[in-house]
């Protein structure tokens, strides 16, 4: 075989620099005339090297698909040559993950909603902690693209002319990385809605500020990613699912966190789920939502609730000495913890991280209250929080639950002796009161 020959990566790579080079000569053109839009341009620095071949304070924008060699590539604009060796060195990136396309029968579809466009909806039934897909980004970049400190504004701008310059200089930065993407990634891209048409953004960067989703900070920048597929997922304030994002596979996982019937529309939370309803609103506002769920629709009483159950927090060392001391009531925690986890449900909030903590609280005091480390109760709740909490990959559940259980087992020594002894007392006098003999 030829080793001149290129393989077909090695076109597809050559081909995205001859882009990106091409689209630096457009620039140059368009910082001489940046006075003329009352500003002036310090010129994008785009630097087309190996990230190891230049220093790490080096504040070039860094253009990438990653992982390299994947059929599934992410399209990555990375602010400087630190960022781009902590994405490619994190611990075990790569991994690859199977896209919806790839699986024979997808958990949904993508449907027109009315009232909404279009959105998703499950195609089978759905239960709590199900996968219902793993997608990688089309694109990948900082949220705030354009550094104010790069660009030099005359005396007279006006704060208009200002976000104007800085929205122009983010949507070039796009374009690069829009360019370089397969064409079938680039016309998914432009399919999605666009919620700032008329604020001055350009094209690429009214769709990413409209579809993308934060998802892991990295050298001082928050990034964000636009989807396919889950930048369709719709809104609500009491969302059916919850998201987790990978970064050894570069991936996204949208998973059900309470029962989803077939047909039913498949929605994600876009802001605080415990915010008061006029400042979920406010935050709404951008992508022209007017949310109609139950929360907000009664926001009034639903405000209550969730102030409430923002003050939910780990309650682990206080569990601990509760189950250690036999003279405090047994129901002292287990009463509010299922009244909470009432409201929760009611609130629709199983997407939180308080109904998670609420699980985790009910399962050791079950525990604590049982003859042995696990009955019943606590394997009910212990099987809810692990199905739910098995996308973190920041935590190992297993590990965790298994500690702070055996932290529970040894604390609730005394109570569960002084529990046997009651148990025994009241089967004496209850044996012993229906049988004659005992007269």
């Amino acid at each position: 075989m030829d080793s001149n020959v290129e393989s077909p990566e090695q076109v597809a790579y050559r081909r995205m620099e001859e882009t990106t080079r091409r689209l630096m000569e457009e620039f140059k053109l368009q910082d001489e005339t940046s006075k003329s839009r009352g500003y002036e341009s310090g010129g994008l620095k785009v630097a087309l090297q190996s990230p190891h071949e230049l220093p790490a304070n080096n504040p070039s924008m860094i253009y990438t698909s990653q992982p390299r060699g994947s059929p599934y590539p992410v399209e990555c604009l990375l602010r400087g040559a630190a960022a781009k060796r902590e994405l490619i060195e994190y611990p075990d990136f790569p991994q690859e993950i199977y896209r919806a396309s790839d699986l024979e029968e997808r958990a949904y579809s993508i449907v027109d909603i009315p009232g909404k466009g279009l959105g998703m909806v499950a195609a089978q039934d759905l239960e709590p902690g199900e996968l219902i897909t793993s997608e990688r980004p089309l694109l990948l970049a900082p949220h705030a693209i354009s550094s104010p400190a790069s660009l030099e504004f005359n005396d007279d701008a006006t704060e208009e002319q200002q976000q104007a310059a800085k929205y122009f200089e983010a949507d070039r930065m796009l374009k690069i990385a829009y360019e370089r993407m397969h064409r079938d990634d680039q016309a998914a891209y432009m399919k999605l809605h666009n919620a700032h048409l008329h604020d001055g953004s350009g094209p690429l960067l009214g769709v990413m500020r409209t579809n993308s989703y934060g998802l892991f900070d990295m050298q001082g920048d928050t990034y964000v990613g636009v989807f396919n597929d889950l930048s369709r997922v719709n809104h609500s304030c009491c969302p059916n699912t919850d998201r987790a994002f990978d970064r050894a596979a570069l991936s996204m996982q949208l998973y059900a966190v309470r029962n989803i019937k077939k047909g039913e529309e498949i929605t994600t939370s876009y802001c605080n789920h415990l915010a008061p309803h006029a400042a979920r609103q406010r935050a709404l506002t951008p992508y022209g939502i007017l949310c109609e769920c139950p929360a907000c629709v009664e926001h009034v009483e639903s405000d209550k609730n969730r102030s409430r159950i923002s003050h939910v927090r780990n309650s682990v060392p206080a569990i601990v000495k509760w189950a250690a001391n036999p003279m405090l009531p047994d129901d002292l925690l287990l009463a509010p913890s299922l009244k909470m986890l009432e409201l929760l449900e009611l609130e629709g909030l199983e997407a939180t991280p308080q109904y998670l903590q609420v699980l985790y609280h009910l399962m050791l005091i079950c525990s604590a209250l049982g003859t042995s480390s696990v009955n019943p109760g606590c394997g009910f709740y212990m099987e809810k929080w692990a199905r739910l909490k098995r996308w973190d990959v920041k935590v190992n559940p297993a590990e965790r639950g298994i500690q702070d259980l055996e932290k529970i087992r040894i604390a609730s020594l005394v109570r569960r002796r002084v529990l046997m002894g009651k148990e025994q007392e009241e089967a004496a006098a209850v044996f012993g009161a229906s049988n004659p003999e005992a007269e």
